[in-house]
């Protein structure tokens, strides 16, 4: 892969997290959202 693939693979991935938060924030699931990552991330940082 070159790099501009890897650079718009990269952008498409972050506008699609920027759009799942959106959406989680207009349903009102956002404390849901954030839960699931402290969930998910606390393995690691333990």
């Amino acid at each position: 892969m070159n790099i501009p693939e890897r650079r718009i693979i990269g952008a498409l991935l972050l506008l699609l997290g920027v759009t799942l938060l959106t959406v989680a924030t207009y349903t009102g699931q956002l404390s849901t959202v954030i839960e699931m990552l402290k969930n998910a991330f606390s393995p690691a940082i333990s």
